[in-house]
């Protein structure tokens, strides 16, 4: 059976132990893990029991790497998922981790779909549509992008016709030196992709400009 020959501070990563098993370094685990897991030098691991602690680690490494990811700003689940695939982990461990994360509160599709739908809003407003194509490009469900746009709109007391206007007339005052049909094929392209429907682009325009067959 294996031994435990030493448990050694991982250099740049505060609270995290190298376990060396006969001499050989083996395994990285968090303090807390090898203080539950009641490992010390001398200890013994039956082969059956190592298995289990590789998997340990492989869980504490994953959810390091999600947590070190979701500071950065917030993620959807899926996000995570392919976060992790890209550290060449276990299926059943990136899902494990996922659930985790999920119960521990920190991965939450609908607050995340709430959250970057309040960026969009504030930062740089677009239609409801581009916002939910946006959200489900992140694996967002259909259901939760609904939700959360909804709850971010109704938070900041706000409709898409007042987006469709702020973002129209900040462009349209770029436009107002060209010729007024090539301006507003240009604006009609623009708030398009922006993700607002033909309607009502057409009626924005209209008002703003003579009315004009497109």
């Amino acid at each position: 059976m294996p031994s435990v020959t030493a448990l050694s501070p991982v250099k740049r990563r505060s609270g995290w132990i190298e376990i060396q098993l006969d001499g050989a370094s083996c395994i990285l685990l968090p303090d807390q893990d090898i203080a539950r897991l009641g490992l010390t030098i001398g200890s013994t691991i039956e082969e059956t029991d190592l298995a289990s602690l590789q998997s340990t680690a492989e869980l504490a490494e994953a959810m390091r790497v999600g947590l070190r990811y979701l500071s950065v700003r917030p993620r959807s689940c899926r996000e995570i998922e392919l976060r992790l695939l890209r550290e060449k982990l276990a299926q059943e461990t990136i899902e494990r981790t996922v659930d985790r994360l999920t119960t521990l509160g920190y991965l939450d599709d609908r607050n995340f779909a709430a959250a970057f739908a309040h960026d969009r809003i504030r930062l740089r407003p677009c239609g409801v549509r581009r916002m939910k194509a946006d959200l489900l490009s992140r694996g967002v469900s259909p259901c939760d992008a609904d939700d959360g746009i909804e709850s971010a709109m109704m938070e900041q007391d706000v409709n898409e016709h007042e987006l469709l206007q702020r973002v129209a007339s900040a462009r349209a005052s770029k436009l107002d030196d060209l010729d007024k049909g090539v301006a507003r094929r240009r604006l009609f392209g623009y708030l398009s992709r922006r993700g607002f429907s033909s309607e009502n682009i057409r009626k924005w325009i209209d008002t703003r400009w003579s009315a004009e067959l497109y």
